[in-house]
């Protein structure tokens, strides 16, 4: 099955987004907002998911709202395996590097995994491995989580948002810190959502074809844009 590579324009803001998790900065209205579909098909997914970018001269942020009847997570460690439960995944390469880029991930208790990951899969060996190096940390990075209902409660809730604000000086290999007008990064956005007592479901911007995230060729076009 192939899949065009979306483009998102990220517009540039004159002052810092103030995170909630609620996505109710005022700011957050001049963002494009972009769906979430099934990784695998493209295909729209059980709950919604939407996503927002903005940046300033210091920061990419990322926000995402989700929906859902069973928000949950049992781990509070950062760098844990949150992507065994659920989260919400920001995968950046900034280099356009064949091999390089960075994954950030929060959860909806707000703990963050974040790696440089160095991957040898290509089109053609799609199932080739991957390293996640998580001695890499995004230093500076903040994100704010809300859930709209009760955490761990099955039927509680109605859903969750995160928001990310990410620095610029983490992202090494970016060829311009703050990005220039025109730049152009290659990321995706992802969700892992996990109902109750089944299969993990996965969300992607740039649909991968496969149950894998690890698809750089995969990842979408971000281009900054002026104010």
């Amino acid at each position: 099955m192939t899949f065009s590579l979306p483009i998102y324009i990220c517009k540039r803001i004159a002052r810092p987004l103030i995170l909630t998790g609620k996505v109710d900065d005022p700011l957050w209205q001049a963002a494009p907002l972009v769906n979430l579909h099934d990784a695998l098909t493209g295909a729209p997914g059980r709950f919604a998911t939407t996503v927002r970018a903005l940046y300033d001269a210091e920061y990419l942020y990322v926000a995402f709202a989700c929906e859902d009847d069973y928000v949950w997570g049992t781990i509070t460690a950062h760098d844990g395996p949150i992507y065994e439960e659920e989260c919400v995944e920001v995968f950046i390469n900034p280099a356009h590097a064949a091999h390089q880029y960075y994954e950030i991930n929060v959860s909806p208790r707000n703990v963050v995994f974040d790696a440089c990951i160095l991957n040898a899969r290509t089109p053609a060996q799609p199932s080739g491995s991957f390293l996640g190096l998580q001695e890499w940390h995004a230093e500076g990075l903040r994100t704010a989580v809300h859930i709209e209902g009760e955490l761990n409660r099955p039927g509680k809730a109605k859903g969750w948002s995160a928001e990310f604000a990410i620095p610029f000086r983490a992202l090494i290999g970016a060829p311009h810190v703050p990005p220039k007008p025109g730049d152009e990064w290659r990321v995706n956005f992802y969700r892992i959502d996990t109902p109750l007592h089944a299969k993990s479901e996965l969300y992607a911007w740039s649909a991968t074809g496969l149950p894998t995230f690890h698809l750089p060729w995969r990842f979408g076009t971000l281009r900054f844009d002026r104010f």
